[in-house]
């Protein structure tokens, strides 16, 4: 019997310090993970645009700022962009070991299921 080729469109909520959250993509499709991966220059808000999907944060008198995958990429790179860097830093370092994570599984299901061609 065949294994799923399809990448999960789970999403999970990754916990800021301050109590806010962002949700992110569980695993990236093989599409977003070529696109990242050829991605020039950094790869910081490259990898933030791939993996959120939505968050808790809010600008201003506590109106909430709005990001999602409806939202065109100039438009999401802008709000990122426009954060304060403390914030950047906080969502850099929650979503840093969820990537690595998911790409240590990504890596060990290759190795489980691989077959050599003729098999």
């Amino acid at each position: 019997m065949g294994r799923n080729s399809i990448a999960s469109a789970e999403v999970v909520r990754l916990t800021l310090p301050d109590g806010d959250f962002i949700s992110v993509k569980q695993e990236l499709n093989a599409g977003e993970s070529i696109d990242l991966a050829h991605e020039p220059g950094d790869k910081i808000l490259s990898t933030i645009l791939a993996y959120v999907v939505g968050w808790s944060l809010v600008g201003q008198d506590e109106i909430p700022i709005p990001y999602s995958p409806m939202q065109s990429v100039d438009e999401r790179r802008a709000t990122l962009r426009a954060l304060t860097l403390s914030r950047m830093q906080e969502i850099v370092a929650v979503l840093e070991p969820h990537v690595i994570a998911t790409q240590k599984t990504v890596e060990e299901k290759k190795t489980t299921h691989e077959v050599g061609v003729g098999s």
